[in-house]
């Protein structure tokens, strides 16, 4: 019998020299999430202004109209207020036009169904950038709302539709934590992903604290928490907030967590402090001067949201304090796209939303 062979060393596996990140690769990938993202957060906030106008009991006609315009200020669409309400005799009514719109409409660029299209389209132009079980479940759920007998389900049942496609959101995330490795791609998919959710979590609270702040002191206790409640559920947060805080349900307390709650994954705190991470890890990789300005941008927002200057809880301190913040998000995700997407903005494979009218103010920009 021959002697065997001594075995040999097992070496620590090394990925050598990192490649700068081709900018349609980072381009895509950063889209994708940012879309997806984008359709949970407008899926909820139309399943929770349902369940108030249509569960809350007789709500003052006034105020569900205000419910119903803080729907159609958070998705950036006020504009249709007096057309979509001109069809409607009843706050309920009116509820569900709107979200027939925001869900089906293809003329509506942030639509459910164009973002979750968008953001499929984006990944199919990198499926190699990406796993087979990110691409099938993004493909799944696109097909769901796109199938011939779509329109007529979601007219049955649109809290189903709702729930489907928050549920696809974290359930995408999760294929994505678990089966992409934590390099660029991922890196960047965070961070559309945080940045998204600063953007809309400062929407849904500037508006909610418009409409409410007037009208709180004339609402019985129930109804009140009723609103707060539909506040954190809106931010996917009234579970974490009952855990820390069971016996408060008021505007400074729901305000505190959800802007400045730091091991809350939804908190603009912990968002922004995340983005920052990936935007460091981002520049660390590549060792390059690209991403400066994001890096200092989102350094200076954090430290603002970390020690803040005399917000003294005040609710027009704070929907100021709201909008800064959302802006100064919105400058820093524009630095991104300038110094890490440009030299991609010629290429027709990816899907880019239609500028808002914020970042025109911060700088004009046509794709």
């Amino acid at each position: 019998m021959s002697q065997s062979q001594p075995g040999l060393p097992l070496d620590r596996p090394t990925s050598g020299p990192r490649q700068s990140l081709p900018a349609r690769v980072a381009d895509a990938s950063y889209w994708m999430s940012r879309y997806v993202e984008r359709s949970e957060h407008l899926a909820r906030i139309l399943l929770v202004s349902a369940d108030m106008l249509t569960g809350a009991g007789d709500l003052d006609e006034t105020l569900a109209d205000q419910l119903c315009r803080d729907v159609l200020a958070i998705a950036q669409q006020s504009h249709r207020y007096e057309a979509w309400h001109a069809e409607c005799s009843t706050p309920a009514e009116f509820i569900s036009t709107i979200s027939r719109h925001l869900v089906l409409d293809l003329d509506n660029p942030n639509s459910l169904v164009n973002c979750i299209t968008k953001a499929r389209e984006n990944a199919r132009s990198i499926r190699e950038s990406i796993s087979a079980e990110m691409w099938e479940h993004l493909n799944t759920l696109y097909w769901t709302l796109q199938s011939d007998d779509a329109a007529a389900r979601f007219a049955d049942a649109p809290q189903e539709r709702y729930r489907q496609v928050m549920t696809g959101s974290l359930l995408f995330q999760g294929v994505t934590d678990q089966t992409l490795d934590h390099g660029q791609v991922w890196l960047f998919i965070q961070l559309s992903k945080y940045l998204e959710r600063v953007d809309m979590t400062c929407r849904i609270l500037a508006a909610k604290f418009n409409t409410l702040d007037p009208v709180e002191d004339a609402m019985e206790a129930s109804l009140r928490v009723l609103q707060w409640m539909a506040v954190l559920r809106a931010c996917c947060s009234i579970e974490a907030f009952r855990r820390l805080h069971p016996q408060e349900m008021d505007a400074a307390g729901v305000a505190a967590f959800v802007i400045f709650e730091p091991s809350f994954p939804r908190s603009v705190l912990f968002c922004v402090r995340h983005a920052l991470q990936s935007v460091d890890r981002i520049r660390t990789m590549l060792s390059a001067d690209a991403g400066r300005d994001a890096q200092r941008l989102l350094g200076r927002l954090l430290g603002e949201l970390q020690y803040p200057q005399g917000l003294t809880g005040q609710p027009d301190e704070l929907r100021v304090f709201l909008e800064r913040t959302r802006l100064a998000a919105a400058t820093a995700a524009m630095a991104v796209q300038d110094q890490w997407f440009m030299r991609a903005l010629d290429s027709a494979a990816v899907i880019r939303p239609v500028d808002s009218g914020d970042l025109q103010r911060i700088r004009p920009h046509a794709h």
